[in-house]
């Protein structure tokens, strides 16, 4: 498996590499009034590269809620499980 992680990888790498040798002519971007000029490839790994963070920052917040409520949820069951336990203990052996 994890050799074909790595041919993966490889073949990723590869192909953005052709991709930007293939893409160097420069483009301009123009934004609220200020214009800039990049190589093709450069501004589509940017956007790319922006897109990833953007998603990666709106799972976060789930990932820090779904923590809490599974921390919350041990405790009780811990607490519980010392509950039953201590119940047992209290009870006449049949």
């Amino acid at each position: 498996m994890r050799i074909f992680v790595w041919v993966l990888r490889l073949v990723i790498f590869a192909v953005l590499v052709a991709f930007a040798a293939q893409n160097h002519v420069p483009v301009t971007l123009k934004w609220f009034g200020q214009e800039w000029q990049a190589p093709l490839a450069v501004v589509l790994l940017a956007t790319a590269l922006v897109g990833i963070l953007l998603g990666l920052s709106f799972t976060v917040g789930t990932l820090v809620r779904q923590r809490w409520t599974l921390s919350r949820l041990r405790r009780r069951l811990e607490a519980t499980e010392r509950v039953s336990e201590s119940s047992d203990r209290t009870l006449p052996p049949v």
